[in-house]
């Protein structure tokens, strides 16, 4: 509901509407507002997430850790479906980095 949008579509009848609800339950109310008078706001979209993993790739675990970014990368992939996120998978190991998967919204990772 847009609040302001509402209360100004419903402004320039107010004189009358208070005039009307004289005698009735209706007579306490500072602003008589009516169906017609409901305005709606229209949510945009968002622009889009990027999510970047970045993955340490040395040592004895670093095929676990790449398999835990992949799952979860795909996980996320599947639950922004309809949304426009991206995600990016980036390994380091000492002073170099590699992209793997630049962004994307695809599941063929």
């Amino acid at each position: 509901l847009a609040v302001a949008a509402t209360l100004r579509a419903a402004a320039p009848y107010q004189k009358g509407r208070r005039k009307r609800a004289i005698g009735t339950r209706k007579q306490a109310r500072v602003v008589h507002v009516v169906k017609d008078d409901f305005r709606i706001k229209r949510m945009s979209r968002k622009a889009g997430t990027l999510v970047i993993f970045c993955v340490d790739s040395s040592g004895s675990m670093a095929l676990n850790r790449m398999n835990a970014a992949k799952g979860a990368a795909i996980e996320l992939l599947s639950e922004a479906y309809k949304s426009r996120d991206k995600i990016a998978l980036i390994t380091f190991h000492g002073d170099s980095a590699q992209v793997l998967v630049p962004p994307t919204k695809s599941m063929a990772l």
